[in-house]
């Protein structure tokens, strides 16, 4: 089984069972006439477009490269990541209208024994997901997991939050902790928005992937041929990276040589990166001694 393919067996698992959990609490929404328990059935469905969102990009990011598309479809992939991204602002963003809603017509907030339950277990339900989907994501070096992860951790947050409001108001705290501790986690989802979309934007704008120094240092250490490189570029991501490079070498040195000394240097900077790279070398003609 491919990277994608695990991928979207991943995704395919937590839709399941955010469909099945989402599903039960309609369920007893319906059999026990709680509709704050059937709405927050309805609002676990629409969290699933998350794991939809992550699917279509994995599809379109498996897809080899062609005549149109030389480097590949990765980046359909960090496109999905930024979409979840943008979702987790919307969902910050409500979550601060509705505190704000909250301090123009305040509401003390009840909340029943059975919905108490189903919070709970949500809750539990979120950090595992939460957990087992970071995992996997940091495993296959996947953006959407990682970031449909922090997309499910919103949840838990928004989940937590309600039970601490609920605990803290029965021990006699103002029920205006409850805008309070919204406007906190809104802080959190975003904070988890700008990290997932400042990994997604710099992978598009081909940020360098790769500290130069450091490729350079690699090379001139391991090989005394190598009189000097230089005009480094790297851009892609950790899961597969674009370098080019001009290296120096002896003129002494025939094409057959030079053709072996490039693969040993790919091959090096796979190991020592631990990726897979794509490497693009310009030759050039220098003396030995490279002081």
């Amino acid at each position: 089984m491919d990277k994608y393919k695990k991928i979207s067996f991943v995704l395919i698992l937590v839709l399941v069972a955010n469909i099945i959990v989402a599903a039960t609490k309609i369920v007893l929404g319906y059999l026990l006439k709680l509709n704050s328990l059937t709405a927050d059935g309805f609002h676990a469905i629409s969290d699933s477009t998350s794991n939809v969102i992550g699917l279509i990009g994995v599809k379109l990011a498996s897809k080899p490269a062609d005549e149109k598309h030389p480097y590949g479809h990765q980046k359909f992939e960090t496109i999905a990541s930024m979409i979840i991204g943008f979702m987790l602002i919307l969902i910050s963003f409500n979550i601060i209208y509705n505190a704000i809603i909250w301090f123009i017509n305040p509401i003390t907030p009840s909340i029943d024994f059975s919905s108490l339950i189903t919070i709970i277990i949500t809750l539990f339900f979120n950090i595992f997901v939460a957990i087992y989907e970071y995992k996997m994501g940091k495993k296959l070096n996947s953006e959407v997991l990682i970031s449909d992860s922090i997309h499910t951790r919103s949840d838990f947050f928004i989940s937590l939050g309600v039970i601490i409001t609920i605990v803290l108001i029965n021990a006699g705290v103002s029920p205006t902790i409850d805008p309070v501790l919204s406007l906190i986690i809104a802080l959190l989802v975003l904070y988890s928005a700008y990290k997932i979309l400042k990994t997604s934007f710099s992978i598009l704008i081909d940020e360098k992937a790769i500290n130069q120094e450091d490729i350079k240092k690699v090379i001139l250490n391991t090989y005394n041929d190598v009189i000097d490189v230089h005009k480094i570029k790297s851009r892609g991501h950790i899961e597969y990276t674009f370098i080019e490079m001009h290296i120096v070498l002896p003129s002494s040195k025939n094409v057959t040589e030079i053709h072996n000394l490039i693969h040993e240097i790919h091959e090096l900077l796979e190991i020592e990166f631990n990726r897979k790279i794509e490497l693009n070398v310009h030759i050039e003609p220098g003396e030995i001694n490279r002081y």
